[in-house]
């Protein structure tokens, strides 16, 4: 008698199946991926190599048979492809090809137990492979790998942005030939966005590092007008389902701008600072204008405003303080967290925006505050269209104007700001494929607006008629937007409740004690600061640094007691904070332990509190300078409220 068996038991797998270890780590970290894997039905077939363990072939495009990994000796060919890369340098890494995860396995051991693996392999039906014959749980479960299996740059951005920082100290590349040979086009896409991607973290850590100390004092020294002006709170949802279009000063600007009035009656209007007064020239009030940028040159933006202008100025805390002086309108600022830190007891609790880099950034946020839909672009260009930074008309030209001439014409003087920046341009698709040039910094800002678009809940437009090509965003043109879209009146708010004065009082008493603060937090840093270089200095007694460390222990928790004041000091030290970060991931790199590793810790932790020292000095002289300008203020506004 014949003894038949059952198909359906070949799915049925030992408890201890490498599969199934493998898809619990995965679902737990990325079900999208542990779904997709699942409903793979099949597995490629596997090979042992003479030492045992298993390989795998693949066929390329040109129809050859290659082999992933040795038909010897796996695991001693990852260990040679590893071997010479230096992992006390990095701490973010990109693998080209995962195969059966040998290298993968090699490299994860080797790195810090804080680094990042970003693994790029298409092929889903190898990875099904690799986790039914090799047991890799653990990699997974660490979550510091990560896996991209398709050629999508948003995904990329996304899932990598939260590890810039690390990705800033230091990425290597780690490139598996075969898979790069099976699969070449992939790689060659994935690669480009990759090195996008590392552009996007270097703009933006350059920019908190130079950035932040400067943005600090500006949000302290306009702390006042952050007390009296209202937030964001009465514009939630003021515009649902109604058209947004948000006007930039591209060089594409010049092609449509004349569609632009009139159209506020059936439009919300949004204006970066730029655009402003020239729109005003054209007869065009926007809704809302947007300023962020603390340079001096934006007040060029708001001279010679009517002062019957009811355009809403909607302004970033750490804006120039002249442009509050100078509006006429109405005024709202953004929530932002330094400045409910330094008014503590005030409590203002403002609705905050996300963060971005550049006013159309805000202009773009603000749209979606106000639930606008659709959202449409003009003159927004990120690059340099048809030879020109701005469009004709803007007051940069103004700026300019005391160098022209007949020989020296506005173009000259756009293309020399063009090629001034000839180290840092680059080329990209424009919005009919054509190659444009852009630069390292606005190809950031593209880099922000693609990501921002992908999680969109509404219908994006880029209705430039000109500039780089933007990921997310329908290309129409702005006459078709109008047409489609502006069908609908459009009501202007009127309910702006103007600044109340009367909060001065009590934020003059929040900065007082702010102040007061800040020279304890200095005087607990100054007494900490000589234990802290005995310690460094007799780190092999260690009854003695035990002793020390009690009295460290004492001022350090009249530090804790002080820790919102130590975040607001912190902000005027960006590059002692980024050293100390980039000093812990180095001993990690480094795997350093023992006294070592302490006398590592310790001469970090002295470096920083010469930080702090110098920094809270600091910053009891930026209190000094916002208290004489708080007393200004109350001596001229008059007690109440504004009109």
């Amino acid at each position: 008698m014949t003894t038949s068996v059952d198909p359906s038991y070949r799915y049925i797998l030992e408890p201890e199946a490498p599969y199934l270890r493998n898809l619990a780590a995965l679902w737990a970290v990325d079900p999208e991926l542990a779904r997709q894997i699942e409903a793979i039905d099949e597995s490629y077939a596997i090979e042992p190599a003479k030492s045992g363990e298993p390989t795998v072939a693949l066929t390329s495009p040109a129809g050859r048979k290659i082999y992933l990994h040795s038909r010897h000796q796996p695991l001693d060919e990852a260990q040679k492809l590893i071997e010479p890369m230096d992992a006390t340098r990095c701490m973010a890494f990109h693998v080209h090809g995962f195969g059966l995860g040998y290298h993968v396995e090699q490299l994860f051991d080797k790195i810090s137990r804080e680094g990042i693996i970003a693994i790029l392999e298409p092929d889903l039906r190898l990875l099904r492979t690799a986790f039914e014959h090799r047991d890799l749980s653990r990699l997974i479960e660490s979550k510091r790998i990560y896996f991209f299996c398709e050629p999508n740059k948003t995904q990329l951005l996304i899932k990598l942005t939260s590890w810039a920082a690390m990705f800033t100290m230091g990425f290597a590349k780690i490139e598996h030939a075969p898979s790069v040979q099976a699969r070449p086009d992939f790689y060659a896409s994935m690669q480009g966005w990759i090195d996008d991607f590392l552009a996007y973290c270097r703009t933006n850590m350059n920019t908190l590092v130079l950035n932040g100390k400067r943005t600090a004092e500006n949000l302290a020294r306009n702390i006042g007008w952050y007390a009296a002006t209202p937030g964001l709170g009465r514009l939630a949802g003021r515009y649902k389902g109604m058209p947004a279009i948000i006007v930039s000063a591209g060089p594409s600007l010049r092609k449509n701008k004349h569609l632009l009035k009139g159209l506020e009656n059936r439009a919300v209007i949004i204006a970066v600072q730029t655009t402003l007064q020239p729109l005003l020239e054209m007869g065009v009030e926007p809704h809302f204008v947007t300023s962020l940028d603390y340079h001096e040159i934006c007040t060029r933006f708001f001279e010679k405003l009517p002062t019957t202008l009811r355009t809403e100025l909607v302004a970033e805390p750490k804006a120039a303080s002249a442009i509050f002086n100078m509006m006429p309108g109405p005024i709202t600022l953004l929530g932002n967290e330094y400045c409910e830190q330094l008014l503590l007891e005030m409590q203002p609790r403002r609705p905050r925006l996300n963060a971005g880099a550049t006013v159309a950034h805000l202009a773009y946020y603000l749209a979606e505050h106000l639930q606008c839909d659709p959202i449409a672009f003009v003159g927004q260009d990120l690059g340099f269209s048809d030879g020109l930074c701005y469009t004709p008309g803007t007051s940069y030209e103004e700026v300019w104007r005391p160098e022209l001439s007949r020989f020296y014409t506005t173009e000259m003087k756009q293309w020399e700001q063009i090629v001034r920046d000839r180290p840092i341009l680059r080329r990209i698709p424009d919005q009919q494929g054509r190659p444009m040039y852009t630069e390292e910094r606005l190809f950031t800002y593209l880099q922000q607006f693609e990501k921002d678009f992908a999680a969109a809940p509404g219908t994006i437009i880029d209705a430039s008629e000109g500039g780089a090509l933007k990921r997310g965003a329908k290309i129409m043109n702005l006459a078709d937007v109008i047409e489609q879209y502006c069908d609908r009146p459009v009501q202007r708010l009127e309910d702006h409740p103007g600044q109340d004065w009367n909060t001065l009082g009590r934020c003059i008493s929040s900065i007082q004690q702010r102040r007061s603060e800040a020279a304890q937090v200095g005087d607990i840093a100054r007494h900490t600061l000589p234990l802290l270089e005995d310690i460094r200095d007799h780190v092999h007694d260690q009854q003695r640094v035990n002793r020390t460390i009690a009295r460290i222990d004492q001022l350090r928790a009249k530090m804790n007691d002080l820790g919102h004041c130590y975040e607001l000091i912190s902000q005027l030290m960006q590059n002692t904070e980024l050293d100390r970060f980039q000093q812990d991931r180095k001993i990690e790199a480094e795997k350093v332990e023992g006294i070592e590793r302490q006398r590592r810790q310790v001469q970090r932790d002295v470096d920083n509190v010469r930080g702090v020292i110098e920094a809270s000095g600091e910053f009891v002289k930026l209190m000094d300078d916002v208290l004489a300008r708080l007393d200004e203020m109350q001596n001229r506004h008059p007690i109440g409220r504004a009109a």
